[in-house]
C-alpha cells in the first residue's frame, strides 16, 4: 500500500480504523471518541476513499498493517470483550472415579441436580411476555394465535363475571 494515502489519514480516522480492527460496531466506537456513530461512518468512509479500498475492515487491515503492532501511542489491536486465558493454578485437582470432592457419589450428584432442572420448552406452554430467555419474538404464529384466542376468552370471562358481579349488586339493593 502506498505510504503517502496512509500519511494522508487523520488521527481520528485512524482511531475509528483501530476500532474497526478491534471489531468494534460505528455505535459502540462512538462513546469512545465522544461523537455520533453517523460522524463515526463519515470518518471511515473517508479513510475508505483515501485508502481506495471499498469496505471498512480492509481499511483497518491496511492501517493495521502499516502502523506494525508496535507503533502509535495506545494500539487497539487487540479484540475487544474477550477474556484472558484461564490461570490453572486456581483449579483444583480433577475428580477421581465418579468421585464430587464433596464426598457425593456421581449418581447422588445427579439426583441432586435433577430437582434443578428447567422444564424443556414445548411441554409447558410459553408466556408471551418477556421472562428469563424467552421473548414475544421468540413465538411461533401458531403459539401467538393460541395466546390471542386465551387472551380472548380470559377478557370475555372476566367481562361476564363483572357483569354477573354488577346484577347481582342491583339486586340486592333493590329488594
Amino acid at each position: 500500500m502506498d505510504r503517502k494515502r496512509i500519511a494522508r489519514l487523520t488521527e481520528q480516522q485512524r482511531t475509528c480504523l483501530r476500532f474497526v480492527y478491534a471489531h468494534m460496531t460505528s455505535k459502540e466506537i462512538a462513546p469512545r471518541m465522544g461523537i455520533e456513530p453517523g460522524s463515526v461512518d463519515q470518518h471511515i468512509k473517508a479513510a475508505m476513499r483515501t485508502l481506495g479500498v471499498g469496505d471498512r475492515r480492509t481499511a483497518a487491515r491496511i492501517l493495521a498493517e502499516a502502523e506494525g503492532p508496535h507503533e502509535g501511542p495506545n494500539p487497539v489491536y487487540p479484540a475487544v470483550g474477550l477474556s484472558p486465558a484461564p490461570d490453572l493454578s486456581q483449579f483444583g485437582p480433577p475428580i477421581e472415579s465418579g468421585r464430587h470432592p464433596g464426598g457425593l457419589s456421581g449418581e447422588a450428584m445427579r439426583e441432586q441436580q435433577a430437582s434443578f432442572r428447567v422444564a424443556m420448552s414445548g411441554g409447558a406452554p410459553t408466556l408471551p411476555v418477556p421472562i428469563g430467555t424467552t421473548r414475544p419474538g421468540d413465538l411461533s404464529w401458531l403459539m401467538r394465535l393460541a395466546w390471542i384466542a386465551a387472551i380472548a376468552i380470559g377478557v370475555a370471562l372476566a367481562f361476564g363475571a363483572l357483569v354477573s358481579a354488577i346484577e347481582a349488586l342491583s339486586r340486592l339493593t333493590t329488594g
